[in-house]
């Protein structure tokens, strides 16, 4: 897919809320991202407050923009190296780990959002232009509808036991995936083996 076909306007908004996510990434190493202001971010960002606001709602709106970031990548990686089953799970959870490595503090933040209803927990699904300019390479994906985490969740669960009902163990892996980031913060742990040691209990125990 080439560049013309989104046209200038459409690149220059996708390249705008990466900026903007660049932005908070760098500083959320030193910052808490609840003590970030607006103000702060648009002007480290080369934009406006009112600009700010034509991309994201609110504050809270970046973190669900970085989960939807999180979904794609995650989408793309299922894309160029498919895994089923128990291994795609466990893929789900390290690629979960390596997010929270690289952002925790805003990882964090992002499930107290969820627990405080800052944010709206469906999915944030990512534009064609903003797909584009981070995997130019993967046309393919630039307008298929992404996943949320549950959806991939029960699709890998059905190809261990396409004819059980799994939400039950849905549950088990959504209260890992999120209090493990809660845990491994407020403990000090390491959340790559937290997540591990969660899982293997999980399949030990039976779907």
């Amino acid at each position: 897919m080439s560049v013309p076909d989104f046209g200038k306007r459409a690149l220059n908004k996708a390249q705008t809320r990466l900026n903007v996510l660049d932005t908070v990434y760098r500083l959320s190493k030193t910052s808490n991202f609840r003590g970030l202001k607006v103000k702060s971010i648009a002007e480290e960002s080369g934009i406006t407050e009112m600009t700010f606001f034509n991309y994201f709602q609110k504050k809270e709106d970046i973190l669900k923009y970085m989960m939807g970031i999180w979904a794609l990548d995650l989408m793309v990686l299922q894309h160029k190296n498919p895994q089923t089953g128990e291994a795609g799970i466990r893929r789900v959870f390290h690629h979960t780990a390596e997010y929270v490595k690289k952002h925790p503090r805003l990882m964090t933040n992002f499930v107290a959002s969820l627990l405080t209803s800052d944010i709206d927990p469906a999915a944030n699904d990512i534009e064609a232009a903003d797909r584009f300019l981070l995997y130019p390479d993967v046309p393919d994906l630039h307008e298929v509808k992404i996943p949320s985490g549950n959806e991939i969740l029960l699709q890998h669960l059905a190809e261990i036991d396409p004819g059980r009902d799994h939400t039950g163990t849905l549950l088990h892996l959504a209260s890992c995936f999120y209090g493990d980031v809660i845990v491994a913060h407020t403990a000090g742990l390491d959340i790559a083996t937290l997540y591990s040691n969660s899982l293997d209990l999980i399949f030990q125990n039976g779907l």
